[in-house]
């Protein structure tokens, strides 16, 4: 059986993340040339960092490869954004390199998951597994957005005059 949703969903999460996507801007390409001063740089625009929102998403990738698998997780008040200190640039690239390896593992967990319980809720009480998988490639774009503004006013704030 020839397995095209799951599939094209799985490529989505690994188009956000490494480029090839349809809005031509990606995480990785995104934060390639960011310092840790830059990704741990909080602005009056938002409470969150460049690194509290990858660490954010990293947290978010693993718990819908847990959703996937058919495993309830607790969230918790935190919601990911407990991100552990960023104190160097070997700090800021195993950060960088997590986010990475997570997208792998939630685009496997979806290439895995049974095309044909799309419909059904992922887990009891909750929405259909196609709204839960889809939902975290909607999830991904839309903190890529923040990403981007993000970086974009580290920058335009700490150029020199």
């Amino acid at each position: 059986m020839m397995r095209q949703l799951t599939d094209a969903i799985a490529q989505h999460v690994l188009d956000v993340h490494e480029g090839n996507n349809w809005t031509e801007v990606a995480i990785g390409p995104t934060l390639q040339d960011v310092t840790w001063r830059e990704a741990t740089t909080q602005t009056p625009a938002s409470p969150n960092t460049i690194a509290s929102l990858l660490h954010h998403l990293t947290f978010w990738n693993r718990v819908m490869v847990r959703r996937a698998q058919g495993v309830g997780t607790e969230v918790g008040a935190a919601n990911g954004f407990d991100i552990p200190a960023i104190q160097n640039e070997a700090d800021w690239q195993a950060l960088q390199a997590d986010n990475r390896q997570s997208a792998q593992e939630l685009a496997a967990a979806i290439r895995a998951f049974d095309e044909a319980k799309l419909p059904a809720p992922i887990l009891p009480t909750y929405a259909s597994a196609y709204k839960n998988l889809q939902g975290a490639v909607e999830h991904l774009h839309y903190h890529l957005g923040q990403l981007v503004l993000l970086k974009n006013l580290v920058r335009s704030t700490h150029e020199p005059a």
